[in-house]
């Protein structure tokens, strides 16, 4: 109650004051994270603004490839459920759509799933997933939360800006990159990473990152996966557990099963060789 009291009586000017103090001091720790909502527009901004590119009178037609993929998705779906593959039918839409959300796209999968376009719009900007917004040919997406941040996130993400001449949330004049920092991706003992379209790539130095994007500008396919040299999220210096064979079976019974058919199979084997005798 008395903290209250106190906090009322300090007037608005000086409240804005202490605000901005406070964060002076202390955004240097997040502050590509903080810059984010306010450089991009892709997928920070909820609100929907027409423009000449996206509102509801912007051609899309599902093509024949997305029109087979969606009929098989919705019969996995019961005749009054088939709202429940919004999510896989939206995948689909981005994809044919050069990766991004259309306005008119939406609505064309709300009449699909004969749903409210509402429920199509607030999915699809929930999900972070759905780019709201076009996007480059190759999306990098920067992860920048703590493992990756400790191991040199930020100076993977320096890197690409330099490299590319854009910065985070913009695309480059020729529409091949766009490169947006993101919340984790889930690949923290691979830390630093980053995810290209349906790719991970591991493991990360700032070199690795330059030949990465100049094998994307040149139309070649970067290999995915770590960079240091070790297999999938294998320790760096070797395994450190599960390094000898599985003593196996797991189960009692098993050996006597597999057993017991060995020795019917070589009967059945057996009792051929006497017959064509």
């Amino acid at each position: 109650m008395l903290t209250a009291r106190l906090f009322s009586a300090v007037t608005r000017s000086k409240r804005r004051k202490i605000t901005r103090l406070a964060y002076s001091k202390h955004k240097h720790v997040r502050q590509f994270h903080a810059n984010v909502p306010l450089a991009t527009g892709i997928d920070t901004v909820n609100k929907h603004r027409d423009t000449p590119w996206n509102n509801e009178d912007t051609p899309f037609e599902f093509n024949q490839d997305s029109r087979e993929k969606i009929k098989e998705i919705l019969k996995k779906y019961p005749e009054t459920h088939k709202r429940a593959a919004l999510g896989p039918v939206l995948d689909i839409t981005q994809r044919q759509n050069n990766n991004w959300l259309s306005l008119a796209a939406m609505n064309k999968v709300a009449k699909v799933l004969k749903i409210p376009p509402m429920l199509v719009y607030e999915f699809a900007t929930f999900y972070t997933m759905f780019n709201r917004q076009p996007v480059g040919k190759h999306f990098i997406q920067v992860c920048g939360t703590t493992p990756c941040e400790l191991c040199g996130a930020r100076e993977i993400f320096h890197t690409i800006e330099k490299k590319l001449g854009i910065k985070s949330g913009q695309t480059t004049s020729d529409g091949l990159f766009t490169v947006l920092e993101v919340e984790c991706l889930g690949a923290c003992v691979n830390a630093p990473m980053l995810q290209i379209g349906d790719d991970y790539y591991e493991d990360l130095k700032p070199s690795d990152v330059e030949l990465i994007i100049d094998q994307l500008a040149r139309g070649e396919q970067p290999k995915p996966g770590p960079y240091n040299g070790r297999k999938n999220s294998i320790p760096v210096g070797g395994r450190t557990s599960l390094s000898e064979e599985p003593l196996g079976p797991y189960a009692p019974y098993l050996e006597s099963v597999l057993k017991a058919k060995e020795e019917e199979a070589a009967k059945a084997s057996k009792e051929k060789q006497q017959q064509t005798k």
